[in-house]
C-alpha cells in the first residue's frame, strides 16, 4: 500500500480504481492539474484514465454490508427456502409439470417447469403478468401472460 503525502508529482505511484480491472491498483500519476491527480496509468494492465480516488475504510465497508444485507434478505424473503419447497408440494402431484413459457397463462398452484430453474409451484400472482414461483433452491418472480 503506498502512504499518503500531501503533495504528488508526475510519475509517483498511487492507488486508484482502475477502469479496466474494476479494481483498486496501483498506478502512475501521467497529469496532474495544479496540486490535484488528473490522470493515471494502471501499472497491471496499462490502462489510462482519469484519477478516480479509491474508496475510503468505511465507505467500503458500508458498500460490502449493504451487498451481504441485500443478499441474505433475498435469500429469506423473496426466495424461499428448500423446505418451503417441501412443505408447500407435499402431497401434490409433480409429475405431470407444464413447460414454461412468457407466453403462457398461469394461475396459483400451478406446477411448470422451468429449462434453468426445474419443477416449480406457482404460489401467488402479482400485478402486471408476474407470478410467484417456488423452486427447490428458492423463489423466483417469473413474467407470464406475453403475447
Amino acid at each position: 500500500m503506498v502512504l499518503r503525502r500531501k503533495s504528488y508529482k508526475a510519475g509517483d505511484e498511487v492507488d486508484s480504481k482502475c477502469t479496466k480491472c474494476k479494481m483498486v491498483l496501483a498506478h502512475t500519476i501521467v497529469a496532474m492539474v495544479g496540486e490535484q491527480i488528473a490522470r493515471v496509468q494502471c501499472n497491471t494492465c496499462n490502462g489510462e484514465h482519469a484519477y478516480r480516488a479509491p474508496p475510503s475504510a468505511s465507505e467500503a465497508t458500508a458498500k460490502k454490508r449493504r451487498a451481504e444485507r441485500k443478499a441474505s434478505t433475498l435469500e429469506r424473503g423473496a426466495r424461499g427456502s428448500s423446505s418451503d419447497y417441501e412443505v408447500m408440494t407435499k402431497g401434490r402431484d409433480l409429475s405431470k409439470p407444464v413447460p414454461y413459457s412468457i407466453k403462457m397463462g398461469l394461475s396459483a398452484d400451478d406446477v411448470i417447469e422451468h429449462p434453468t430453474f426445474g419443477i416449480g409451484f406457482v404460489t401467488d400472482l402479482k400485478e402486471g403478468s408476474k407470478a410467484h414461483v417456488l423452486f427447490p433452491e428458492g423463489g423466483r418472480i417469473l413474467i407470464y401472460g406475453r403475447a
